[in-house]
């Protein structure tokens, strides 16, 4: 039996040798694997040090460290490291630490599973795809289906035509981005889209002052010969114009609507024929119509509680203008009287403080022009104005003045001319409610479209006159009032509906004075308050005359020849069309109407 037990026993040695074991020689050998296992995956107790564990001689006599004797430090007491070894060595068999870092790396490896996606019920997949879907064919059956405008009343001008096709503008890439340009500019409800963005925009910008500034300004250090053309750009703006009508004899309104830019009242030039200089087809920045080029927009609320948008004067001394009439009186001579009424724009009178640097005085180049004047009379209507600059003499929301303020003007050009004068009382007032001028289309001030205006001109009595129009050449088109109906935003307008025109004006007014006016446009809202001072008048716009001017101031007869335009066209570039109608080398002219 004890062989077989001691087969037993070995055979039981045999695997453990194998195994790499062999049986303890001691208590501490037998539990030593046990705590240098320890000693390796044990995790740091929290908040205690090496100096804090458990130690005794005992213990270290106990495992054997240095026959009993543990390191000591140079205090007698054992070291750190010795307290650490004996802690390790006499570990409890069997209670085993977890490894450090084993639990949370379980835990992270847990975490760090992707959670499952569930796909989605059929019913969600469908609405996921078909919500989109449906809100996008609704928005481009819109797109397609509601009526496209055809003009921009807020910024009053014709939007862009579809265009015709070739091949030519297929190959150079024009016909494809007249297709984008039509799109762009006639989205439906265009304007109510549009003061939406500006209301969202009117919260930015750059202002000064409380003040919003629109297009590059400049401080004005002297006074030029002619007002500062800051920025040059391209003018791809359509003007809004209509064919004129074809019968020769009508009553009703002519066809020819608001002539403007998005930021003007005319858009037409002259051709190269009938010109000295070629056309320009460059506009510049701060060009808000037709010559008339500003040193910048400021749109200010002033003490009478609403928004104004006011154009900077950039200055200049008038020297062109002012030897045009000088020009214009040698080839007269004596038979005719000349008169010249230059009138500042509103930047005169209502300019903001804080912005004198940016605008000269409107005065002051004024006063250059009529001290250059030999043999034309100055009318010195901008000293009239500012007895009555408490009144609405001035739009607030475009670029030229009231009819009222016309009529402070004509009163003063009645009393130089030595004339009778038509009382305002004597006229039919017509309000219109809702006006939105030029400024706003220049600006897209928020502010300036929350605070439209009310327009008010007045009209004589319509059996005291007629009218026979013309296109610029002097070939008759038709009979038509002198006002014509226009929608709000193009209010201005309603005199002689467009400036590239002739206008022919019989009355009653028994003075036996004739009178030809060249003017730009501020000189239309002036014309209905000289029915009741000259039997007759001709109303030509010096930017569209295609005759010799001279020449057609004696075919009509005429007694007085007047010059009657805004600051910034004396001083401007539109001055330079004086000269040209001076020379234009047409001067046989004879009466086409019936």
């Amino acid at each position: 039996m004890g062989s077989k037990k001691k087969k037993k026993s070995g055979a039981a040695a045999a695997p453990a040798a194998e195994r790499g074991h062999r049986a303890p020689g001691n208590i501490a050998e037998a539990i030593l694997p046990t705590a240098e296992l320890s000693l390796e995956m044990q995790p740091e107790e929290s908040g205690k040090s090496d100096d804090d564990l458990p130690y005794s001689p005992d213990m270290a006599a106990a495992v054997g460290l240095d026959g009993g004797k543990a390191e000591e430090s140079s205090a007698g007491e054992p070291s750190a490291s010795a307290k650490r070894a004996v802690h390790v060595k006499t570990a409890a068999p069997g209670k085993r630490e977890r490894p450090a870092g084993s639990g949370r790396s379980a835990e992270k490896k847990k975490k760090s599973k992707p959670a499952e996606i569930k796909p989605l019920k059929p019913l969600f997949r469908v609405a996921n795809i078909a919500y989109p879907a449906i809100v996008f064919a609704v928005l481009t059956a819109a797109f397609i289906a509601l009526p496209r405008p055809e003009t921009s009343e807020t910024e009053q001008r014709r939007l862009a035509e579809f265009p015709e096709f070739s091949a030519e503008s297929f190959l150079n890439g024009g016909y494809t981005n007249g297709i984008t340009e039509y799109f762009n500019d006639r989205i439906p409800y265009r304007d109510e889209l549009k003061k939406a963005a500006a209301q969202v925009l009117g919260l930015f910008g750059v202002s000064y002052g409380g003040a919003e500034i629109s297009g590059p300004i400049a401080v004005i250090t002297e006074e030029a010969d002619n007002e500062p053309e800051p920025v040059i750009v391209e003018d791809t703006t359509p003007a809004v114009t209509t064919a004129a009508p074809e019968s020769t004899e009508k009553t009703s309104a002519p066809d020819a609507a608001v002539t403007t830019t998005a930021s003007a009242t005319t858009a037409e030039t002259t051709t190269a024929e009938t010109t000295k200089k070629p056309v320009e087809t460059t506009k510049n920045v701060n060009e808000i119509a037709e010559g008339v080029i500003t040193n910048g927009q400021v749109v200010t609320k002033l003490s009478d509680g609403h928004w104004w948008g006011i154009s900077l004067f950039g200055g200049g001394k008038g020297a062109k203008y002012a030897a045009s009439l000088n020009r214009f009186r040698q080839a007269l001579g004596d038979d005719v009287n000349v008169y010249s009424m230059v009138v500042p724009t509103a930047g005169e009178y209502y300019l903001p403080s804080g912005y004198e640097s940016y605008s000269a005085s409107h005065q002051k180049s004024i006063d250059s022009i009529d001290s250059q004047l030999v043999g034309v009379t100055p009318v010195p209507a901008s000293l009239a104005l500012w007895e009555h600059i408490n009144e609405p003499i001035y739009t607030r929301t475009d670029h030229h003045w009231q009819p009222i303020g016309a009529y402070y003007a004509a009163q003063c050009f009645a009393e130089t001319a030595g004339l009778p004068f038509a009382d305002i009382s004597t006229m039919t007032r017509v309000d219109v409610d809702g006006y939105m001028g030029t400024m706003y289309g220049f600006t897209q001030s928020a502010n300036l479209l929350s605070d439209p205006e009310t327009f008010t001109y007045y009209k004589p009595d319509r059996g005291s006159y007629k009218c026979w129009y013309y296109d610029t050449e002097y070939n008759f088109t038709g009979n038509f009032d002198f006002f014509i109906p226009m929608p709000v935003s193009g209010s201005y307008s309603t005199f002689m509906a467009s400036d590239d025109k002739i206008v022919r004006i019989k009355t009653n007014a028994g003075t036996g004075r004739k009178l030809v006016v060249f003017k730009d446009s501020y000189g239309n809202a002036e014309i209905p308050f000289y029915f009741g001072s000259f039997d007759e008048i001709w109303v030509c716009d010096m930017r569209y005359f295609k005759l010799n001017a001279v020449e057609f101031v004696k075919f009509t007869g005429a007694t007085d020849l007047l010059f009657t335009m805004c600051t910034f066209s004396a001083v401007g570039t539109n001055a330079d069309h004086l000269d040209v109608i001076l020379d234009n080398p047409v001067t046989e002219i004879k009466e086409t109407a019936n």
